[in-house]
């Protein structure tokens, strides 16, 4: 028995290359039609599939002791398929809206009291205990549908929960900004408006700082923004002389010489790299520092033909996406960012989710293919940038788009 119901639930995570999100839970059911009592012991075991879909599918079956004494009914046996809604807000806390059908077999039935079909629904709330378990609990009400002496039935239920695959389900960003509401200290920033990286306006942005000449001053300060590779530099990027950088480390008593032979700003008693060729850049120990390989600053349209209104990634589309993570890996640090567009047909609130939908998947993609999930950042803008006319078959082909931008 306990193979079957293993294989009963193992069957569509084998098939599906989807998330999925298992939990085992303790309940106490109430059976009373004049009151609450919470008398008999449940215990419900469950699967969600997450498709990345605004609602999640989930089954599961539940079992209920029933302890009535005189009478010949021992246990109840339910099976229910349901839809389970995340109510997304900024907290670890994660509460949901579910509802669906299922059916009751009745163990040793008495007469009035039969197997029969039921609607269910309810609400709960999930906690990350770390990144792959959580806790779970909710209430969850249940209306018979055929005629007995049990018109409905009310459990509670706590648990633990296990979610399984590579990538876990997308974070939000409620008001499109690029900044998951987790991490947002301005969660309700008006939509378009450019933000820094806390999500909060600023009037400037700076998404392509860099160092052009590697004198560890970004160019956005750099008063000397082409001093030669290697040359020591003061705080503003300017070069600066041999004589100004002994006097920077030389004591001010005239008695006290400091002696620097390989002239690399570190005094020989501090150096232990004393013989560093003249011009090579430094640590704080005098030893050269390597130069590090760059990462790319590359901007890539990637035509992933959506059909409209679909999530779903097109087959002949994901040699594309394998190309792309074959050649990101050898940029470990790279951030990559993955921005989702639809044409404009449909609700724009919908296109934005879609969008959103869209963007995820192929991220999913990338981690499976070995890219870092934590460098990773799947956004959605909807119908905004369209790089095509709208009002034309192909056009709206064209905007159903994924950009991809590396920094």
């Amino acid at each position: 028995m306990l193979k079957k119901l293993l294989s009963f639930f193992a069957l569509p995570i084998i098939l599906s290359a989807s998330d999925a999100f298992v939990s085992l839970k303790y309940g106490l059911t109430s059976l009373n039609q004049d009151g609450v009592d919470f008398n008999n012991n449940s215990l419900e075991l469950d699967l969600s599939i997450d498709e990345n879909y605004l609602i999640v599918p989930r089954i599961g079956l539940s079992y209920i002791s029933i302890d009535e004494k005189k009478e010949s009914v021992s246990s109840l046996t339910q099976l229910n398929f349901e839809g389970v809604y995340d109510i997304p807000i900024a907290s670890n806390l994660t509460p949901y809206l579910f509802g669906g059908a299922g059916y009751e077999h009745v163990s040793n039935s008495r007469k009035g009291f039969d197997s029969q079909f039921f609607l269910d629904g309810g609400a709960g709330v999930k906690y990350p205990i770390n990144d792959s378990l959580k806790l779970v609990s909710e209430l969850k009400s249940l209306y018979m549908l055929s005629g007995n002496d049990q018109d409905s039935e009310l459990v509670w239920y706590f648990g633990v929960g296990m979610s399984l695959g590579t990538v876990s389900k997308a974070e939000y960003d409620s008001d499109g900004d690029g900044v998951y509401d987790n991490l947002d200290a301005c969660p309700n920033t008006p939509y378009g408006v450019r933000v820094d990286p806390r999500g909060c306006t600023s009037e400037i942005v700076s998404q392509n700082s860099s160092d052009s000449d590697m004198d560890s001053v970004d160019d956005s300060l750099d008063r000397c923004p082409h001093t030669p590779i290697g040359t020591p530099v003061d705080i503003h990027g300017c070069a600066v002389t041999i004589t100004q950088q002994q006097s920077m480390i030389i004591d001010e008593k005239p008695q006290i010489q400091v002696i620097d032979s390989d002239n690399d700003g570190i005094e020989d008693s501090l150096d232990r790299c004393p013989h560093t060729p003249i011009g090579a850049r430094v640590n704080s120990n005098g030893c050269k520092i390597k130069k590090k390989r760059s990462n790319p600053k590359i901007k890539k349209t990637l035509h992933i033909h959506f059909d409209p209104g679909t999530t779903t990634i097109p087959f002949t589309s994901k040699p594309k996406i394998a190309e792309f993570a074959d050649y990101i890996k050898h940029y470990k640090d790279a951030k990559i960012k993955i921005i989702g567009y639809t044409d404009t047909s449909g609700d724009p609130i919908q296109n934005k989710n879609i969008s959103i939908q869209r963007a995820t998947s192929v991220k999913r993609l990338l981690v499976k293919y070995g890219v870092p999930s934590h460098n990773i950042t799947a956004i959605g803008k909807g119908d905004l940038n369209p790089i095509a006319p709208n009002d034309t078959p192909e056009g709206r082909e064209k905007n159903r788009r994924i950009e991809i931008i590396v920094q």
